[in-house]
């Protein structure tokens, strides 16, 4: 059965993310989700894209947004680059997800984060599992699922 989740990454990982949406598309992989990401960046008054950062009140659409986006999802997936460890953005995902989700389940929802390694990616660890309740600013390379 397809989980319904939220990819968050940094926006300068493009490209990664069109790989691992199109392993949805891959019937040799055995991933099988419904995307509930933002599809177009939330706009402001004047039709261009907030680029506030989360704890700038500006960006409160976004925020909000995004956590409309995170009532439809089970799971949050990470895609972490290289940079990602630098973004606000992907840091309070993180944090609001767990706690929206500790909030409707009662339970620390976090308590165990599968990783899979990212090809190529030059500090990928090998595959398995890590139990984490917090962002990690020196994170590795790896897809949190």
């Amino acid at each position: 059965m397809a989980a319904n989740v939220f990819v968050s990454y940094d926006h300068d990982d493009q490209k990664q993310v069109g790989g691992f949406k199109l392993l949805k598309n891959n019937p040799k992989h055995p991933l099988d989700f419904h995307d509930h990401s933002l599809k177009e960046p939330v706009t402001g008054g004047s039709g261009k894209p907030i680029k506030y950062p989360p704890s700038d009140p500006r960006s409160k659409p976004v925020r909000d947004e995004i956590m409309k986006k995170f009532e439809k999802c089970s799971k949050l997936v990470v895609l972490i680059g290289d940079d990602t460890y630098k973004s606000d953005w992907v840091e309070w995902e993180i944090n609001t997800f767990i706690r929206m989700k500790e909030r409707l389940s009662g339970e620390k929802t976090w308590k165990r984060i599968s990783c899979l390694t990212g090809a190529g990616e030059k500090r990928a660890p090998r595959k398995g599992v890590v139990y984490s309740n917090r962002f990690d600013r020196q994170a590795p390379s790896v897809v949190y699922l």
